[in-house]
């Protein structure tokens, strides 16, 4: 008797424990079963963008294509426009978007359309893609920003980073930059930078900085000997 008592009360307080706590447990299964639910749907949606975004860019890559040194057709710029705009209104938490912008800034420099290269780089460094392709955009900003006669706001692109991998391309930027800036003693450090940091597969650019440092030795040479004659 006291054995099935103890049985009843253990019911009972299974039945007071559900009462009291079944519908939290639920609750809890259903979120559960709801989170893994919603966490399968977004993947799938992600893949799907994914996938949407790389047909558009290889349509992009398509639809510039030409003969080395012709320039892109009306109908092209067009179609590639259209694309790029898609890839970044749709897509542009996608590093297809920012790859289609770094493209779509290597035209508008080519057809020198130097503002249209800015606003292209910008919006690449306003997606905080991968550290690589930022560094990249800055880069090209800095070149583009180099070309427009900004010296000042292409060292600042090229200051507010932390270049890794790209040291001697950056380096040597800064150093034409400087250049240009008529500030030969800096510009002569950045290309010792530049020579220095070259990674082995740049090695192609060492003579061409070398001449680069040569250049402003011998016209420090000139201007000592001129300083003489005087």
């Amino acid at each position: 008797m006291a054995q099935h008592l103890t049985e009843e009360e253990q019911l009972e307080k299974l039945k007071q424990w559900w009462a009291e706590n079944g519908r939290f447990l639920v609750i809890g299964v259903l979120l559960a079963v709801v989170g893994y639910f919603g966490w399968q749907t977004w993947q799938s949606q992600q893949q799907q963008a994914r996938e949407e975004a790389s047909l558009l860019y290889d349509d992009l890559m398509s639809s510039v294509e030409r003969t080395p040194g012709e320039a892109l057709t009306e109908e092209q710029r067009l179609k590639a426009d259209s694309i790029t705009q898609e890839l970044k209104s749709d897509y542009g938490k996608l590093l297809y978007a920012s790859n289609a912008a770094l493209l779509m800034a290597k035209l508008a420099v080519e057809e020198d359309d130097l503002e249209q290269a800015e606003q292209h780089l910008r919006w690449v460094l306003g997606r905080n893609h991968s550290e690589a392709i930022s560094l990249l955009a800055r880069l090209r900003l800095g070149q583009v920003l180099y070309g427009q006669g900004q010296y000042e706001r292409a060292l600042a692109a090229l200051a507010d980073a932390e270049p890794g991998s790209y040291t001697s391309a950056y380096a040597e930027l800064r150093g034409d930059i400087l250049v240009a800036k008529e500030q030969p003693a800096q510009a002569k450090a950045a290309y010792q930078v530049a020579l220095d940091e070259l990674l082995p597969a740049e090695s192609n650019r060492a003579n061409i900085i070398q001449m680069k440092l040569d250049d402003i030795q011998a016209n420090a040479t000139e201007a000592q000997a001129a300083e003489v004659d005087n």
